[in-house]
């Protein structure tokens, strides 16, 4: 059985949305389990989904602590050999996208973890420029300073994102997309649970590097295609997301690296960081000052 995880904050319109697509697309939904953790969010919308979709558990979750915080608890509750993390601003417009996802990995026994393309509501595709591999300080250096832009087609310069790679086929990959997160459920017994320090942004990235450095084997996998709008919390609130982004970032690097790697990373960082502020003051383009909050939070925590 194959377990869907969708965690809430205040997204419950949504999540409505996401299910309507699930009941209309999706023939086995039935055979499916669905939780929704509420992260403490006092949301009167889920109060509409519980009577119009029975099928769904929700958890009320005693405080708002994180993305990895609510699909762990989620995992916990959940009884499926396979579990789908989904956020809640994805929604299903072809028929059976979960069940290929679902097929396919429960059908190759050399694939832990599986992930759909995705797309943006105009269907334009939204994986594009989603890492497919883990972030290493080379690859970091190659973003902060536009190499992969500049050198696209670049193996080398653009390891980070692949954009070279031909996104009709599947291919093996080190990172897969939070945005609709499948893996099996015996992966849990090596690698645990996600790591709740991470509030938001980088839990899925640190998740997939603990499993590439298990030896499990992550596929992108094009014939499933989910929709996912993107930016909800970011949108709502992003002095804090901004906030949420540089904690995560920082402490991917102190996790995973030595403190040499650490401290360079924040340098590579804070000049990436000033090249955009210069460049877009420079064109009188007032989106520096978003930029200047990253500075201001990567002294400040």
């Amino acid at each position: 059985m194959l377990s869907i995880i969708i965690v809430n904050y205040k997204t419950s319109r949504d999540i409505s949305i996401c299910l309507e697509s699930i009941v209309e697309n999706e023939r086995n939904y039935s055979n499916y389990e669905f939780i929704i953790v509420d992260n403490n969010s006092d949301d009167s919308g889920l109060k509409n989904i519980s009577e119009n979709y029975n099928f769904v558990n929700i958890i009320y979750a005693p405080k708002n602590g994180g993305f990895a915080y609510g699909n762990n608890i989620g995992i916990k509750a959940s009884s499926g050999d396979c579990i789908l993390l989904l956020n809640p601003d994805t929604y299903i417009i072809e028929n059976n996208s979960i069940e290929k996802l679902y097929n396919h990995l429960k059908q190759n026994h050399d694939i832990n973890f599986i992930g759909p393309q995705l797309l943006y509501p105009d269907k334009s595709n939204q994986s594009y420029y989603h890492p497919k591999s883990n972030l290493t300080l080379w690859r970091l250096f190659c973003e902060r300073l536009f190499l992969h832009r500049m050198l696209s087609n670049s193996k080398l310069f653009n390891s980070y994102f692949m954009t070279y790679m031909d996104y009709k086929k599947p291919k093996y990959v080190e990172q897969i997309n939070g945005a609709a997160f499948m893996f099996k459920r015996d992966v849990i017994d090596k690698i645990g649970l996600l790591d709740e320090n991470y509030f938001m942004y980088f839990e899925e990235s640190d998740y997939c590097l603990q499993a590439i450095k298990n030896g499990y084997r992550l596929l992108y996998y094009p014939y499933s295609r989910i929709i996912h709008k993107g930016g909800l919390i970011a949108e709502s609130n992003w002095v804090r997301s901004t906030r949420d982004y540089i904690i995560s970032f920082k402490y991917y690097f102190k996790k995973n690296y030595n403190n040499s790697v650490y401290f360079i990373a924040m340098l590579l960082f804070f000049i990436g960081t000033m090249i955009r502020i210069i460049t877009l003051w420079l064109k009188g383009n007032k989106k520096y000052s978003y930029y200047l909050f990253y500075l201001k939070y990567l002294f400040k925590t």
